[in-house]
């Protein structure tokens, strides 16, 4: 079972992530709704490494989109 959330960066755009909970080897399962996931040792470290993901990669979105409409 998984807890989802709504991740909103500072430009407006949002993703999602899901913190699961822990498995039999006592680590925490995220993933997020650009396909990147991993494994934490705790429920927190979990929530913190999904959105440090997600901001990246939001942000590499942002700079495609927008060298793709400047060209």
């Amino acid at each position: 079972m998984g807890q989802s959330f709504t991740f909103i960066d500072t430009a407006g755009s949002q993703a999602q992530y899901t913190v699961y909970d822990q498995d039999h080897h006592h680590e925490f399962y995220w993933s997020t709704d650009h396909g990147d996931h991993g494994l934490a040792p705790s429920y927190a470290q979990a929530q913190d490494q999904a959105r440090t993901v997600l901001k990246a990669s939001m942000a590499v979105r942002r700079k495609t989109e927008r060298d793709r409409t400047h060209r």
